[in-house]
This record gives C-alpha cells, sequence and structure tokens, in this order.
C-alpha cells in the first residue's frame, strides 16, 4: 500500500506576520468598536428607563387629553399611556396598549415596575404603577407608560459617527506601519539570504538585522569551513589515486616481465607479493581515514582506558615483535584513562607500534608507556630506532609524504585522530650524550589550564 506524502505545512512568513499583526490590530478596533456599541446601549436603556418613570411621574387621568394615549416625548420616539382598573379593564389612553397582566406585584408606594409589552404588532417597553383615583380616592388604577423597544437599540443615537470615522482612520494608519514593517522585514531578511547564498562575502559588509548577524556569522564559518574540507577530500583523492596507480603499475611490470620470462619466479613472485602488500597497507590507511572522518562528525567521545586499548594493540602486532625477536615493555598505571574513542585509539596505536616495530633492528627494544602528571595524560610509544631526521621533520605529519618502506598515511592519521580526541601528537628523538638512542612517540592530553 503506498501512502500519500503529508501536504506541505510551509507558510510565508510574510503572510504570517500580516495575518498576526494586522489581525491584532483589527481585533483591537473591533474590541473599542463593540465597547462603545455596548455602552451606547446600556445608556440608550438607562435613558428610556428615566424616560418612562419620569413620564409615569406627571401623567394623570385628569391632565389626559389625547383620546388615542399617545403623547409627545423627549425622544425621537413617541410615548404611549393606558388608565387601566385593578381587573385590566381601560379607563383611558391607548386601547393598544395592553393591560399589566401582573397586578397584584404592584407595590401600593407607586414604585414603577418595567416590562416588555405588546401594542398591536410590535413590542415596547413599558413601566407600570399603581395611582389613586383623584375622583375616587378609594380606588385605585394600573398606569402605563411604554415607549417602542427600536428606541432601545437606537445605538447609532449615542454613539457619535465621528468616533467610527476617527476609529476607521487610526485604523487604516496604523495598518499601514504594519505592512511598511513587514515589508522592510522582508527586505531585510532577502538580505540575509542572499548572503547565505553568497558565502565568499565579508560578514563586515552584512546589512541585514542585528539579530540574524551572529547566526550569518556562523553560517559563513559553515561555508568556509565545508570548502576547505571540500578542497582537502579533493586534493587527499588525488594523491591517493595517484599513489594507488603507482604499485598497480608496478605490479603490472612485473607480471609482464614473469610472463615473458625475463627474470626467475623465485625473484619476481616476491617482488609481487611486496607491492601487493603496499597496495594493501595503503588501502586499509585509507579505509581508516575513512572511519577518522565518521568519528569526527558524530562526535560522541567516551573515557578509555588506555592501558586496555594499549594491550589489546599490542596481542595484534605480536607476532610481528616476534618476528624480530624484540624486547618488549607496556609500563604505566593500568587505570588511567582520557577522552577518544576505543576503536580509533586502538587504530592510532596500532600505526605507531607498526612505525616503531618497523625501524628498530632485530634484537631491539621498544614499548608503550601510559603516564600522568599535573593535569596531563600521556600515551608514549618508543623504540630504540635510529632516529628521525631533522629534514624530515617538516613534512612528518604531511599525507602521501612517505618514509623509506612506509605509505606515508600513517603519522598523518596518528595525528587527526588525537586531534579528533582533544589530544596533540608529535614525534622526538631520544638523546643520550649527544647520540640520538630512540624515537618517543608522544600522545598528550591536557586536562588543566
Amino acid at each position: 500500500m503506498k501512502l500519500s506524502p503529508l501536504p506541505s505545512r510551509a507558510t510565508s512568513l510574510r503572510r504570517f506576520l500580516l495575518l498576526w499583526l494586522l489581525g491584532g490590530l483589527w481585533l483591537v478596533m473591533a474590541c473599542i468598536v463593540f465597547f462603545h456599541l455596548v455602552m451606547g446601549l446600556i445608556n440608550l436603556a438607562r435613558a428610556q428607563d428615566e424616560r418612562l418613570v419620569a413620564r409615569l411621574g406627571r401623567l394623570e387621568l385628569a391632565d389626559v387629553g389625547n383620546a388615542e394615549g399617545v403623547s409627545s416625548s423627549t425622544s425621537p420616539d413617541p410615548m404611549f399611556y393606558r388608565f387601566g382598573a385593578i381587573n385590566g379593564s381601560w379607563i383611558a389612553g391607548d386601547r393598544m396598549l395592553d393591560a399589566f397582566p401582573w397586578t397584584a406585584t404592584l407595590p401600593a408606594s407607586g414604585e414603577p415596575r418595567f416590562y416588555v409589552a405588546q401594542r398591536g404588532n410590535s413590542s415596547v417597553r413599558a413601566a407600570a404603577a399603581l395611582r389613586k383615583d383623584a375622583k375616587d380616592p378609594g380606588r385605585n388604577m394600573v398606569v402605563q407608560v411604554a415607549e417602542p423597544m427600536s428606541a432601545r437599540f437606537a445605538v447609532w443615537r449615542e454613539v457619535p459617527p465621528a468616533l467610527f470615522g476617527w476609529l476607521g482612520v487610526v485604523a487604516v494608519g496604523m495598518s499601514f506601519v504594519v505592512i511598511s514593517g513587514v515589508v522592510m522585514t522582508s527586505r531585510w531578511l532577502e538580505r540575509a539570504r542572499r548572503a547565505l547564498d553568497a558565502p565568499q562575502l565579508d560578514v563586515e559588509l552584512y546589512d541585514g538585522p542585528s539579530e540574524l548577524r551572529p547566526a550569518m556569522a556562523r553560517m559563513h564559518d559553515l561555508h568556509q569551513r565545508q570548502r576547505e574540507w571540500v578542497e582537502e577530500q579533493r586534493r587527499f583523492l588525488a594523491d591517493a589515486s595517484h599513489q594507488l596507480r603507482t604499485p598497480m603499475s608496478v605490479l603490472r611490470t612485473q607480471l609482464q616481465s614473469a610472463i615473458a620470462g625475463d627474470a626467475p619466479a623465485s625473484e619476481i613472485l616476491p617482488q609481487m607479493l611486496h607491492t601487493v602488500d603496499r597496495a594493501t597497507d595503503m588501502a586499509n590507511q585509507l579505509l581508516s581515514l575513512s572511519k577518522l572522518e565518521q568519528i569526527k562528525r558524530a562526535g560522541q567521545l567516551q573515557t578509555v582506558v588506555l592501558h586496555a586499548v594499549a594491550l589489546e594493540a599490542v596481542m595484534e602486532l605480536a607476532p610481528l615483535i616476534a618476528a624480530k625477536r624484540l624486547d618488549f615493555a607496556l609500563e604505566g598505571d593500568d587505570k588511567l584513562g582520557a577522552t577518544g574513542d576505543p576503536l580509533m585509539l586502538g587504530e592510532l596505536l596500532r600505526n605507531l607500534l607498526a612505525n616503531a616495530i618497523h625501524h628498530t633492528p632485530n634484537g631491539g627494544r621498544l614499548g608503550i608507556l601510559v603516564r600522568a602528571y599535573a593535569a596531563t595524560v600521556e600515551l608514549v610509544v618508543w623504540d630504540c630506532g635510529q632516529g628521525v631526521d631533522e629534514a624530515l621533520r617538516p613534512r612528518l605529519f604531511q599525507a602521501f609524504s612517505a618514509t623509506k618502506g612506509g605509505v606515508g598515511l600513517g603519522l598523518s592519521i596518528c595525528r587527526q585522530i588525537a586531534e579528533a580526541m582533544g589530544a596533540s601528537m608529535d614525534i622526538y628523538n631520544r638523546v643520550d650524550g649527544g647520540r640520538v638512542i630512540g624515537v618517543d612517540a608522544v600522545v598528550r592530553w591536557s586536562q588543566g589550564p
């Protein structure tokens, strides 16, 4: 079953900022308008109830001169009134205004009661109260006064139109400011994008947002390191192909000589074996370099017991030590540790130890010493070889700068492994009485200032 790809959720930053900022702005404007509308409705309702109470207090049956029960008002809407008996029968005023149905709830003090009533097909806001009949003081009447409900919601009468005009002008002006700011931000980000696309541009010339300057500097540093790494890999591949081509060409020549019978097989075959060994060593060193790059990129280091890793490397190369009948010693604290990677530290030790075995004469002495002093941990591979020629020292750790019998990658890889583990590495001639008596390869971890 083939799953359809999920839809992309990527959106434009400009669109997001415009929607977010303009949405917030217009929401504030809407809240202001809503507040004024609500306050206007409250004021209209309060004013209408006050008009009804005022009219109710002034209205007397003897003053009724309009048979229809309609009087003028201070508001643009007409006001209706009705006089009725306690039982709801009409006495005077507007016949279309329904009688107050809850006469038993009206207080004898004459305090009005507000309610919503019907007058024909329209709703009205009404107030009802008890009054003494002037002609018959022993009889109570129900006096009702009403106004159309539409007057209660005519909010435009309370809120001045100029307010909405000013709010509109302010909203448009602030929208223009927001849109201008978003456009300027977009241009700044565009300059930052162009700067990222031009890694050769000097960071000091960057004219985008200052908040993005650290990111720009970091990206330029990454670009620079990437270019340097690519250039190193290009040079390395070119050198490696050249170095591998050489033993293959030699091997081809040797095979042709063997086929043509130019030399006996007993002489050609050992030479061919040596050429194959040299190419194998070269391939192994290239694989080690590839593994080193993986370790560098992973960046996962741990505390490694140096004595244990050294012992494992010695056991692997024990046949070479025995073949030359060398006197070997593994010395030092067997609990001492340092930051590193077990596999790559083992590769480093095998390279240094193989180099020491190669340069130590038959029956000679060599060893590994693990030691610590002050805030420093050292791993020393020593031998009693002839020492390092000072003329070769500047090229000692350069790739493919081989001494006699080597492939030119071992010491270069060793130093890179040491640096990847936060250590340093160097080669020293061991001198006694002005005479070189051997070589010390020292890997050093400095754990303090």
